[in-house]
């Protein structure tokens, strides 16, 4: 007896692994592209996440049925838990006929009290900034005073997580990252936004092979800039 090999439900197969892969590279790229001690969640993700708290009591443990779901987040509820789960509020989830079955994490069952308390520190730096004006490739800031920009935490989560990483690129990385505190310290230093096109190429060539770092380093100026134009 013979057996035909099917080529093509093979490749199928192989293109819904690859498929739910990349979904979970882009969850967890977005997840860390968040940034800081804490993973700020939207407002959809929090509505989920105050319902699986509700539910769960003194355990971390619940069943969530389809029914107790609002429309527009059912459609798109194993999304958003993969969201939960990647930012560390999600133990794990399993899907059967009677719902979901959902694990919290510590961390998940009081991301209420924490994020209120982070969302304090972060609003504490006080910047006054009495005027700007663009001159050529600069962007000079007037007077600015009590600059004390929370950008620490997140230099040293990058550094962190360049000395696990186990790649050849190690040290350029943490010269590039290097570079970038001298430049932001310029910004809050020198009240001068310059343009780096080096540093910025170099910070470029890292996209595909390096997206948490990438995206870490752009969230670090992008922060630095727009709270000192904002006056935060």
């Amino acid at each position: 007896m013979s057996v035909k090999f099917n080529v093509k439900k093979l490749e199928k197969n192989i293109n819904e692994i690859v498929n739910k892969k990349n979904n979970e590279m882009i969850v967890i790229n977005e997840i860390e592209s968040r940034g800081g001690k804490m993973k700020i969640l939207t407002d959809t993700e929090k509505e989920l996440l105050q319902l699986i708290i509700t539910k769960v009591q003194d355990k971390y443990e619940c069943l969530v049925t389809d029914d107790e779901l609002p429309v527009y987040v059912k459609c798109q509820a194993d999304d958003l838990l993969n969201k939960l789960k990647y930012a560390g509020y999600v133990a794990r989830f399993d899907q059967d006929l009677m719902g979901c079955h959902i694990t919290l994490t510590p961390e998940g069952k009081s991301y209420f009290v924490k994020e209120k308390e982070y969302m304090k520190d972060s609003f504490k730096p006080n910047i006054h900034i009495e005027s700007f004006h663009a001159d050529g490739s600069n962007i000079n800031f007037g007077n600015v005073y009590d600059s004390k920009f929370s950008i620490d935490n997140s230099y040293n989560e990058l550094l962190e997580r360049i000395n696990k990483e186990p790649d050849s690129d190690k040290e350029e990385l943490k010269n590039i990252l290097l570079e970038v505190k001298d430049y932001i310290d310029n910004i809050i230093n020198l009240k001068t936004i310059t343009k780096n096109t080096g540093l910025f190429t170099r910070i470029g060539n890292h996209f595909q092979k390096h997206q948490w770092f990438y995206q870490g380093i752009i969230n670090l100026i992008g922060t630095a800039v727009i709270n000192s134009m904002s006056g935060k």
